[in-house]
């Protein structure tokens, strides 16, 4: 049984079957025990009520007493009542029937006082009694027809109600959880129509039930998620495609050029020297690629630890060589009696790799080819600080800045694939760091902000 629908219709049946059922059971066996205990109170009385009649009146004697009990004998069926004195039978009430009886009914009765007890079909009172100095036996049987026959018509009662019961009871769950399930079923069918070409499609939540509602909720933030990520793989390989046709195009185009040619060895020597620029860029536009696709970067690991001003120089050494014109400021802030706060773990050529791009970054898009980086090192913050005298942004560059093959408006005139600022941002969730950009007093910060003291720091 794989539907959830029967399996709960079922389910609920069943319970509501054995319940039913235990329910019944309880009425019955509680009013069989009334009806028993009724009757041998009944019993009794009529049994005492002889026993007075014939110790206590004088004018009554066995003849009359027996009139009396004959007389009143339908109001217990086929009564029989015997007195005796000690162990003298005194009375009984029918003299054409035997009654039976042993001793030892009659020691139980004078151990216990009364007992009640069945002989058959019929019930039996015995009472011991003390009365002028004498002990008195009294026994008294009869049979209740009457309630035999209200507990006969109470059980057919009970079997009518029970299988009317289960009937009604299990076609009303199978439509009750029909009803309830209704929503899923809905759910389940708007599902099996989402693929990956309608990942726009939502669920209904409102009006199902607060589960179901829930469910799709979250069920559509999922899609959110999924749509947003499809959109995502979607650019990444078209912008991909079109960042590694740029290199490959212009390689392609120089080899070609060589070919058609008859080139003296200097002119031979700029081809290649041409096309190693270009592999080099393709190898890092390659590189980059593969670490904003790797889903593992995003995992804790077991840096070592780097000096923070150390990996610093050695990027702005290395980004001179490909500016020496520009002019590049570095300032130390912080203690410098404790050497600890300069330390961070790192990845040191990831790290020092997202340094070479936000200096370089900061470089190109100066208005006085001048940066001015920043290492401050507290209890309280560890940062590298990259500011330049930049153009402002506007609040969605500032949204998307940080976006694969994303490019500004200040970007038109300079090469670029868009990667290294996206590249940063891997890096420094690598690190557990922060990026930021702010503007301050005309100038563009870039604040690269590490996790103090054990600290997480999140991506911005």
């Amino acid at each position: 049984m794989k539907s959830l629908r029967v399996r709960f219709a079922i389910g609920f049946s069943v319970l509501f079957t054995v319940f039913l059922a235990i329910a019944l059971l309880i009425v019955y066996f509680s009013f069989a025990d009334f009806r028993k205990d009724e009757f041998y109170r009944r019993l009794q009385d009529r049994a005492l009520t002889t026993f007075k009649l014939l110790t206590e009146v004088e004018q009554v004697d066995e003849d009359l007493l027996k009139v009396i009990d004959r007389n009143t004998l339908n109001s217990l069926y086929n009564e029989k009542v015997i007195i005796f004195e000690g162990r003298q039978m005194i009375y009984t009430s029918i003299d054409d029937i035997k009654l039976q009886y042993d001793n030892a009914l009659l020691a139980m009765a004078k151990l216990h006082g009364h007992i009640f007890t069945t002989k058959g079909a019929d019930e039996l009172v015995a009472m011991h009694i003390y009365q002028n100095n004498k002990e008195y036996t009294i026994l008294a049987e009869a049979f209740d027809k009457y309630g035999r026959r209200k507990m006969t018509f109470l059980k057919w009662v009970m079997f009518i109600v029970y299988f009317a019961g289960v009937i009604i009871g299990w076609t009303a769950t199978y439509f009750f959880v029909k009803k309830v399930i209704a929503p899923l079923e809905s759910l389940k069918s708007n599902l099996q129509k989402i693929n990956s070409a309608n990942l726009g499609i939502r669920l209904k939540e409102e009006g199902q039930g607060e589960e179901v509602s829930s469910l799709a909720a979250n069920f559509n933030q999922m899609l959110e998620r999924l749509q947003q990520s499809f959109s995502i793989q979607k650019d990444f390989v078209h912008y991909a495609s079109h960042e590694l046709r740029t290199p490959l195009t212009a390689m392609i185009g120089i080899t070609e050029n060589a070919l058609g040619q008859s080139l003296h060895p200097k002119q031979y020597r700029h081809a290649l020297e041409q096309l190693y620029q270009q592999q080099r860029n393709l190898t890092g536009i390659t590189n980059s690629l593969l670490l904003l696709s790797d889903n593992k970067i995003i995992t804790e690991r077991d840096y070592p630890r780097v000096r923070l001003d150390e990996l610093l120089f050695t990027s702005v050494e290395i980004i001179q060589t490909l500016f020496p014109d520009a002019l590049v400021e570095v300032n130390l802030e912080g203690s410098a009696s404790s050497e600890e706060l300069l330390m961070v773990n790192a990845n040191e050529p990831l790290l020092s790799m997202a340094f070479n791009n936000l200096l370089k970054n900061a470089l190109q898009y100066s208005k006085d080819n001048k940066a001015i980086v920043t290492v401050r090192f507290t209890e309280s913050e560890k940062a590298v600080i990259f500011m330049n005298r930049g153009e402002a942004l506007s609040a969605e560059e500032i949204r998307l800045i940080f976006t694969p093959f994303y490019r500004a408006s200040n970007a038109s005139m300079i090469k670029g694939s868009g990667l290294g600022l996206a590249l940063v941002k891997q890096i420094a969730k690598l690190h557990k760091a922060s990026i930021d950009y702010a503007r301050d007093n005309g100038f563009t910060v870039f604040r690269f902000s590490f996790a103090a003291n054990g600290r997480d720091i999140q991506v911005h």
